[in-house]
């Protein structure tokens, strides 16, 4: 059930060009019940304007919220977001979407995200290992960016793939000559690397939707995934 929750900034940092990294302790109620993968709604004051974010950390810490923000001087949200400071009082309804880690399964999963699209990623990845479940089956995590100062949590992403033999970190660039991993669209990184029966996988993916649009496209016509195993708030393939 939607709730309107009031909240308390306690941390607001970068954590890669262009993206700070917000923490809100909810306030009042104090405990939201979420799903992974969900998202919230940003009430903006002074308007009857709200701002969608991806709910970026593990439904384990049901007081707190954390929120990946882009920078963008023309967005409202992103304006306002950037202008909180600790203790700024905020509102926040949620949760939202249907888009959220499916947990009757332990089958494989495939997660890709462009740019500040992690977000969505992130609260999942970090719920499957807080839970231990990324030790029960083979996951590949794709993160593409123009460059390699824009990755979210590369470092994180390095320790959980040595911490689980069937972790698979992918991160790829477009627009950096000085860089010996990845490159190109994600895309082609993923039509390298998975393989070519992905029936019995889970996709979930997060980014601008034309990007959302082609990742589907390339897992269902040329991996052979199942449409109804393609989970995106973005974009649903045809079933």
């Amino acid at each position: 059930m939607n709730v309107t929750h009031t909240g308390q900034v306690t941390y607001s940092e970068p954590v890669s060009k262009g993206i700070i990294l917000l923490k809100i302790k909810l306030t009042k109620p104090r405990l939201v019940d979420f799903k992974a993968g969900q998202y919230l709604a940003v009430l903006l004051p002074n308007s009857d304007k709200v701002a969608y974010y991806s709910i970026a950390s593990s439904p384990k810490k049901p007081g707190e919220v954390e929120l990946l923000v882009k920078e963008d001087k023309f967005g409202a949200g992103a304006v306002y977001l950037y202008s909180l400071k600790d203790g700024d009082e905020i509102q926040l309804h949620m949760p939202m979407g249907s888009a959220f880690l499916r947990e009757d399964s332990d089958c494989n999963l495939v997660f890709v995200a462009g740019a500040s699209g992690a977000s969505y990623i992130r609260s999942m990845i970090h719920y499957l290992d807080e839970i231990n479940h990324l030790a029960r089956r083979e996951v590949h995590y794709f993160l593409g960016c123009r460059e390699e100062s824009e990755l979210l949590e590369s470092d994180f992403m390095h320790k959980l793939a040595e911490k689980y033999s069937g972790f698979h970190y992918h991160p790829a660039v477009s627009h950096q000559e000085d860089w010996d991993g990845h490159t190109g669209l994600i895309t082609e990184v993923v039509d390298r690397i998975m393989p070519a029966d992905m029936a019995e996988w889970q996709a979930y993916s997060a980014g601008s939707p034309a990007m959302v649009k082609a990742v589907a496209d390339e897992l269902i016509a040329n991996k052979n995934l199942m449409p109804s195993k393609f989970f995106s708030d973005l974009y649903t393939p045809e079933i």
